[in-house]
């Protein structure tokens, strides 16, 4: 399957049995045992040995006691815990496990310990959270969910500065029919923070029944997206409405609920700070869930599908059991059975199928539209308080489509295939209209698939590194029309109309128009950026207004000033990935423009800075002779521990447009 030749092994033994680790020359291990609970044996111990500190922080978090381990720093954390109970809902979340989930979470923790037992350098500065638990990765999990939930880009409940780099991803699969090569492919393609719980971790694992490559966010004990022989699946994050928020007239510690006033619950929290003075943190409750002061200081209520509410407890669980799924079919069944709280799943399978599935059990509330469920709703009217989810099973899903591709790039699941999904068959809260996209990448990705009879391997991966901001495309001509006779503009429509419209590290202007297109992204939301298409999912433009283009333009040369910034700076000079002999000039840009190799920045007092980007890309051909053709990167490498097995650098080959060789074992 994936990976690199292997330069080193480790033997380990769990009890008396014999786990084997092979290391190759990129630090990702592949787990050979006999059994399930010793293949999580030692991936716990694969984990540590590259990643333990880490690992340690997120358990610390977790458990709601960082502060009193490490200072003031996790204050925010502890904090933001306690105010949501989630010291008390993780007891919940574990006490549903299945005794099978806790047996190999057990094993994982087992071999997690164990390697921090051997190597006392491992997780230094974070060792007071030894020894880990089984609590602790349920507990981690759960705050996963409730912190990709709590993704707030209207500031509602929870500060969106916080929230809105947080999330994001591509996927698109290819049948057999399709395919030049006559079998399905898959490209995973994650993009996340390259820090914390947003993390990979690459790990290939093999034990009788069960042969899986792929990567878990740290902290999980075994893979979130991936594949087998039979099937290979990626996540998106999808716009599901897990978050509810309810406006509340708070007075003397009661709040207004059908016509009569209710006393606050309350429940006080003492937070032990190490080096400074503890903390009371007072978690309130009203009858809709905790309660929260939001950025603008109105007093709500937040009530969560699938993490506080209804809780998809069983989804560690499900992970496991979809990598063993034979095929497309089977995966989303498993799925329904054991549900996510939220994500998309585009898959594909040996057998040539290909599928979508939108993950979560949104709440149930007749009469609502997903608009709805997007602004604060008023919490004295017990009409809007939801009590019930809707069934895995009745989310919007598409197998097999007639023109032989799916895709998602974090829009609405109408368009994860054409012609779009029909919303009408469907709730009417569950997903945003079919019409609204917030960024550019779905045009981009449904552009270069929409009619096509073939599509090589070259091709699709040549699509997922696309480099081509679609926005300029879309106006820049006419922008530039408009600008052209303002003196003061001159030199940057020079920059821009020698720019090649692309995000290489060296495509001088980029940076110009990114700082445009930043300052105007609500507006293609909205449509009032770029005409309305005629037909859902179809290429918007031209551009509606230049002349107020003109002054955003202007608005983005001041701003390249403040930076001190030439007009036609590219990306690679202001930012570079690695260090020391693995540095490279930074490649790739925002999706906002309709860039799909993903490296999102932002721009500030303290000059340029990365935010999220491509992590994990596996591109999964099905047909080999030994099982799928699949090549891998994980662009910030499998490591962060200094006595780590020794790894290459990715940066290089993430820059060039590539992905790591396939391994010499035909594996």
């Amino acid at each position: 399957m994936s990976g690199g030749s292997a330069e080193h092994v480790h033997h380990i033994r769990r009890a008396d049995k014999p786990v084997e680790i092979s290391w190759d020359e990129w630090a990702v291990p592949t787990v050979v045992a006999d059994d399930e609970l010793d293949v999580t044996f030692g991936v716990g111990y694969a984990q540590a040995r590259t990643n333990a500190g880490l690992v340690l922080e997120l358990y610390g978090i977790a458990r709601g006691c960082a502060a009193a381990l490490w200072g003031a720093e996790f204050l925010a954390e502890d904090t933001f815990g306690a105010r949501l109970g989630l010291d008390a809902q993780s007891d919940v979340w574990f006490d549903a496990q299945s005794p099978e989930t806790i047996a190999r979470i057990a094993a994982f923790c087992e071999g997690f310990n164990a390697a921090c037992a051997e190597d006392p350098v491992l997780g230094a500065g974070r060792r007071e959270a030894l020894p880990v638990t089984p609590r602790d990765v349920v507990a981690h999990a759960l705050r996963v969910f409730v912190r990709f939930s709590t993704v707030d880009a209207t500031g509602r409940a929870f500060a969106p500065d916080a929230f809105v780099d947080a999330a994001g991803s591509n996927g698109w699969a290819v049948s057999g029919r399709l395919s030049s090569t006559g079998n399905a492919q898959l490209i995973i393609n994650p993009h996340l923070g390259w820090q914390g719980y947003h993390r990979w971790f690459e790990v290939r694992t093999v034990h009788p029944g069960r042969d899986f490559h792929g990567a878990q966010l740290m902290g999980l004990p075994w893979q979130n997206i991936g594949y087998s022989p039979a099937v290979a699946w990626g996540h998106t994050v999808n716009p599901v409405p897990n978050l509810t928020v309810y406006e509340l007239d708070l007075v003397d510690g009661t709040y207004l609920f059908d016509g009569e006033r209710r006393p606050v619950t309350t429940v006080e929290h003492r937070i032990e700070v190490a080096g400074g003075a503890a903390a009371t943190v007072t978690e309130r409750r009203s009858v809709h869930g905790p309660i929260v002061t939001a950025p603008d200081g109105a007093e709500v209520a937040v009530r969560m599908a699938g993490s506080l509410h209804h809780p998809a407890t069983s989804a560690l669980e499900g992970w496991w059991r979809m990598s063993r799924a034979g095929g497309v079919a089977e995966l989303f069944a498993i799925h329904d059975a054991s549900p996510l709280p939220l994500f998309n799943v585009i898959a594909a399978d040996s057998a040539g199928s290909i599928g979508a599935l939108y993950c979560g059990t949104p709440p149930v509330l007749p009469g609502a539209s997903h608009a709805d469920l997007q602004r604060r709703l008023p919490g004295h009217d017990p009409t809007w308080l939801w009590d019930a989810v809707h069934p895995a099973s009745s989310m919007p899903r598409v197998l097999d489509p007639e023109c032989g591709w799916v895709q998602n790039c974090n829009e609405t699941p109408w368009l994860y295939t054409d012609p779009p999904l029909d919303p009408s068959e469907y709730p009417a809260s569950i997903a945003p209209s079919v019409w609204t996209i917030d960024d550019l990448r779905p045009h981009a990705s449904r552009g270069q698939l929409v009619g096509r009879e073939r599509i090589t391997p070259d091709e699709l991966l040549g699509l997922k590194y696309t480099t081509r901001a679609l926005l300029a495309d879309l106006v820049l001509d006419d922008l530039l029309a408009a600008a052209a006779g303002r003196e003061d503009l001159r030199a940057a429509v020079e920059v821009l109309t020698a720019w090649d419209r692309h995000c290489h590290h060296d495509s001088g202007g980029y940076l110009l128009f990114l700082l445009w297109g930043l300052r105007i992204v609500a507006q293609i939301a909205d449509h009032t950026l770029l005409e309305r298409p005629a037909e859902p999912g179809g290429m918007p433009g031209p551009l509606r207004d230049p002349a107020s283009g003109v002054e955003v333009l202007r608005a983005a040369v001041d701003t390249m000033a403040g930076l001190g910034l030439p007009l036609d700076a590219s990306i690679g000079q202001v930012l570079t990935l690695g260090s020391g002999e693995h540095a490279v000039p930074a490649d790739g840009g925002s999706g906002v423009l309709g860039v799909l190799k993903s490296l999102e920045i932002t721009a500030g007092a303290s000059g340029v800075r990365l935010l999220l980007g491509d992590t994990w890309i596996s591109h999964v051909r099905f047909g080999g002779e030994h099982g799928p053709l699949a090549r891998s990167l994980l662009v910030y490498g499998n490591t962060t521990e200094p006595s780590a097995p020794p790894a290459r650098s990715q940066y290089a080959l993430w820059g060039a447009d590539r992905l790591r060789p396939q391994r010499s074992d035909g594996r």
